[in-house]
């Protein structure tokens, strides 16, 4: 008896002390990449995957793409709702493409200038759902700038992004 009733006491403080289990809701494969523009081929690339706030600019460190300006750049992203429980309505998945202060700031770039490309999606998500885009761009004018996929409205207590920091020398 003695046995069982530590053996319960044990996985209870095994229970206790471990990390709460918190369900994710999106799965985000964001890729940046350089190309030849001779060829098309990938010379140079940068890839992330899905973060959430809080805490401001996500738990992450952002990687960091060095480019040249004029490069021809492609941006490509895949959004996938992983919320197992019925429908989100008017989810809105959004990406840009901005200039910022300096690399993995914590803050958002001011979207109302510095935006090189960028888009939105409003959709309902269904179990499994899925929105991309590739966007072809380029970046004329050197400086550090953030790609970066977000979501919004997704009936959470935290929204997911991924993001990639740019620097055009």
């Amino acid at each position: 008896m003695r046995r069982l009733l530590l053996s319960a006491c044990v996985w209870a403080l095994l229970a206790l002390a471990a990390p709460a289990a918190r369900a994710e809701h999106a799965a985000i494969d964001l890729r940046l990449y350089r190309t030849d523009p001779a060829t098309g081929q990938i010379k140079a690339d940068a890839s992330a995957h899905a973060d959430e706030e809080p805490p401001l600019g996500g738990v992450n460190p952002r990687p960091l793409l060095t480019v040249a300006a004029g490069d021809p750049l492609v941006l490509e992203f895949h959004f996938t709702n992983t919320y197992p429980h019925g429908e989100r309505k008017d989810v809105t998945v959004t990406y840009f493409v901005a200039r910022e202060d300096k690399p993995r700031q914590k803050a958002l770039p001011d979207l109302s200038k510095g935006v090189v490309t960028g888009g939105r999606f409003l959709m309902t998500f269904k179990p499994n759902s899925k929105v991309g885009a590739r966007v072809a761009f380029t970046v004329k004018q050197p400086g550090v700038y953030l790609l970066r996929v977000q979501s919004a409205n997704t009936g959470s207590n935290h929204e997911h992004f991924a993001g990639i920091d740019l620097e055009v020398k």
